[in-house]
């Protein structure tokens, strides 16, 4: 459809009822792609879960003693995400999982004990210092052994608040002939990380939270990685690039909003404001089309595809990132490559 008539569309298509403006076909259906035009891939991944039996509360798990959320349901809710926003390209297989009856060491060989964290909890105010070793929880875990029979490319750890660890981090051998530098160390996270021989991710994620704050933690790890492999390790969307481009919001470029960040939806002018039904003119959609934008507008708020919600907008945030078969002067026109894929040595996926 050329552009003027689809932006002709919107603006009709404003003036309607909102249970009418979100059932405009032309505004919220998927595009999909063509079937095996990315391929399908798989992911092992070792789940280790951190959940102490407190010896003050009748050795409960501490899950059930605070009414906490279920780790194993987050965790399959996770591995459904990223497979229906990825259109099938990352199928995350979980091949080992324990749950540890303890707390994770520290960098420093501090570790809690269950009742000691438990009444830090309670009181809002845990112990400060180095946090979670990466390499104490690979190696009391047999990580170090098992990722290379077990070809384990992620790590997905869940525990409590005061476990210290972050919500991503990774190693990438050779980095630094593998990715630009930048000055922003939040894009590149290897902390500890021993090199097991290739990518290695850690998900560190918090069972007190729920699927949104899951999904959070995992588009920033997009962020960061786009930024570096797209961006060239600067994010800045003054800055013309693919990634830059894409995470532009009305609040900065009004009327030309692209498809936003983590934080911001296209059209919101402040931190987590997902549920704003102020309309805007964005080019969101049109990343349907990448690496081949046509430049089409439509008139837009949270109810046409990305609101009113923590988890509503992290699915559709993921699910606009191209994922097109190709390479541009920019790289991979199939994003989920950087994010789940990186040494491009994936298996090829088979239903079972």
């Amino acid at each position: 459809m050329p552009s003027s008539l689809a932006f002709g569309f919107a603006i009709a298509a404003a003036a309607w009822p909102l249970s009418a403006l979100a059932q405009a076909p032309e505004l919220t259906s998927p595009v999909p792609y063509p079937p095996g035009g990315i391929g399908r891939k798989v992911a092992n991944v070792a789940v280790i879960i951190y959940n102490p039996r407190i010896p003050s509360e009748g050795d409960k798990k501490l899950t059930e003693v605070m009414r906490w959320n279920d780790p194993d349901e987050l965790t399959k809710k996770m591995i459904d995400d990223a497979r229906v926003a990825s259109a099938g390209y990352v199928n995350y297989r979980i091949v080992l999982r324990k749950e540890i009856d303890g707390c994770p060491p520290w960098r420093s060989g501090f570790r809690y004990k269950p009742d000691d964290l438990l009444a830090d909890i309670r009181r809002s105010s845990w112990k400060q210092g180095d946090g979670t070793s990466y390499k104490g929880v690979l190696e009391e875990n047999g990580l170090m052994e098992a990722t290379p029979p077990l070809d384990i490319t992620e790590v997905w750890l869940w525990g409590a608040p005061g476990m210290h660890w972050d919500e991503y981090a990774m190693l990438i051998p050779d980095r630094d002939h593998r990715l630009p530098p930048t000055e922003n160390p939040w894009f590149y996270r290897p902390y500890d990380i021993p090199d097991v021989g290739r990518t290695l991710w850690v998900m560190g994620w918090n069972y007190e939270r729920g699927e949104g704050e899951m999904l959070e933690s995992f588009c920033h790890r997009v962020e960061g990685i786009l930024s570096l492999a797209i961006a060239g390790g600067v994010w800045d969307t003054k800055r013309t690039d693919p990634w830059n481009l894409f995470t532009r919001v009305d609040k900065d470029f009004p009327g030309e909003s692209q498809v936003g960040s983590v934080h911001y939806a296209p059209n919101t002018r402040s931190d987590y404001d997902w549920g704003s039904d102020r309309y805007v003119e964005t080019y969101a959609l049109d990343w349907r089309n990448y690496p081949d934008l046509k430049g089409t507008k439509a008139i837009m708020n949270c109810y046409d595809g990305w609101g009113p919600d923590i988890v509503t907008h992290h699915r559709w945030w993921l699910n606009m990132l191209p994922k097109a078969p190709g390479k541009t002067e920019h790289g991979y026109n199939n994003w989920w490559i950087y994010v789940a894929n990186f040494d491009e040595n994936l298996k090829d996926y088979e239903d079972e």
